[in-house]
């Protein structure tokens, strides 16, 4: 947050900043799990047999190591999504991210937290929102995910 904090403060604010700044954050991680499913597949038989057959680095890729890593990297986006979702959201409130008069849940808690006391819905409304988006796409991406999961490995048994 600290890092996003003086991004958007250098650059001006604005949800362009604050985008890129999470994507710059979010990097690293995401390089780790693939490169680790990666290593974990490419020792597995089938691999080792399309690079022993000569098949080409692009073919290997696409239909023997992507399928494969894919069930890993959705799961693992959707916890990275909500955090990044939290993250934007966050430096909203703060009043860095996204500017009015753009409608944005994060901005309607900073604007009504003034009359929080005369009516509480008008801050209680957008949080629960922002809440049921992020427990969404954490459903819907487990959900991906085991079904990409389950479809690999019936192409598996199929070999």
């Amino acid at each position: 947050l600290l890092f996003l904090l003086i991004l958007a403060t250098g650059s001006g604010g604005g949800e362009t900043s604050a985008v890129i700044g999470v994507a710059i954050i979010q990097m690293p991680g995401i390089a780790r799990i693939v490169r680790a499913a990666t290593l974990e597949v490419t020792g597995r038989g089938y691999v080792e047999a399309a690079v022993a057959r000569g098949d080409s680095t692009t073919y290997i890729l696409g239909r023997e190591i992507l399928p494969n890593i894919a069930a890993t990297v959705v799961a693992d986006g959707g916890p990275r999504l909500t955090v990044s979702i939290l993250a934007i959201a966050s430096l909203t409130f703060l009043g860095v991210g996204v500017q009015p008069p753009t409608a944005d849940w994060a901005l309607m808690m900073t604007e009504n937290r003034t009359g929080l006391t005369f009516q509480p819905w008008a801050v209680i409304a957008p949080a629960l929102m922002l809440a049921v988006l992020t427990v969404g796409v954490n459903l819907l991406a487990d959900a991906v995910a085991r079904s990409l999961s389950q479809s690999t490995d019936a192409a598996l048994l199929r070999r």
